[in-house]
């Protein structure tokens, strides 16, 4: 955890390969990162973008500013956070 989670997120290297790695003998994959905006809209942040260590995963943002809260994907990399559609099937 960030020393500051009310304004940012911080997911620990270790604990996310090893989540990586035990998906590897089973039906399970990681598929994306999620996090909450409280206050603000759900896009990513400067920060966000900038400390996104992992392009191959989604970043899935929720923000709690209305009712029913707001959530969108986004693919993090090269400084870049183009939005993904969300299906629901």
């Amino acid at each position: 955890m960030h020393g500051t989670p009310e304004t940012r997120y911080e997911i620990d290297p270790a604990q996310l390969r090893e989540a990586i790695a035990s998906t590897d003998d089973t039906d399970r994959h990681l598929v994306g990162i999620y996090h909450s905006h409280p206050r603000t809209e759900p896009k990513p942040s400067d920060f966000d973008i900038a400390n996104a260590r992992w392009p191959a995963q989604v970043y899935v943002l929720t923000s709690l500013r209305s009712e029913p809260p707001e959530v969108f994907a986004y693919r993090i990399t090269g400084g870049k956070a183009p939005m993904l559609p969300i299906v629901e099937s």
